[in-house]
């Protein structure tokens, strides 16, 4: 009985270091990912394009935004062909910062799902030039974990113009 008894303890105990084990790789590489998230805004306000290239995988990378219905019907009266997609490239995102501009991008209520090997973060985003928003709305990211390192493999997002449709204020959480 007492074997039995130490037997079970014992298979107890391993299954909760395991489990102990498991939740704190997952806080790390959550970490992880918020580094990444830092990294990227950070490159932005400082025009690094060494650390920002670094953030994405070398496959092709998913860049591709879509505007918000209220948006793309001010875009159309404007312009009859106008397109609601934003279709491009993590390279001419960054190609198109202003080397002597303002540009910053500032994420927040930001989520994280992943399972040590892949990602999902989505989180609200707004794009600021010169100290004045641009536009906003969702950013989802798609992210591996290759070699040990958090690596972008596609971004998706909304786009909301601030001059049109003002970002409600809400309560952010995890702001940068």
């Amino acid at each position: 009985m007492k074997i039995k008894f130490k037997k079970i303890m014992m298979t107890c105990f391993c299954s909760l270091f395991i489990l102990f084990l498991q939740a704190q790789e997952s806080k790390r590489d959550k970490e992880m990912i918020m580094d990444v998230l830092n990294a990227f805004m950070n490159c932005i306000k400082k025009k690094d394009s060494l650390v920002y290239y670094s953030l994405f995988h070398k496959d092709p990378v998913i860049w591709i935004g879509i505007s918000k219905p209220f948006t793309y019907q001010n875009d159309l009266q404007r312009k009859k062909n106008a397109s609601d997609l934003y279709n491009s490239s993590h390279h001419r995102f960054f190609r198109g910062i202003d080397a002597e501009g303002t540009e910053e991008e500032k994420f927040y209520n930001i989520q994280i799902i992943e399972d040590g090997a892949i990602a999902s973060v989505m989180f609200d985003y707004s794009f600021w030039v010169s100290g004045k928003k641009q536009n906003w709305g969702k950013e989802n990211w798609a992210m591996i974990k290759t070699k040990g390192q958090w690596k972008i493999v596609s971004v998706t997002f909304s786009i909301e113009d601030e001059k049109l449709n003002p970002e409600p204020t809400r309560l952010h959480s995890n702001d940068f």
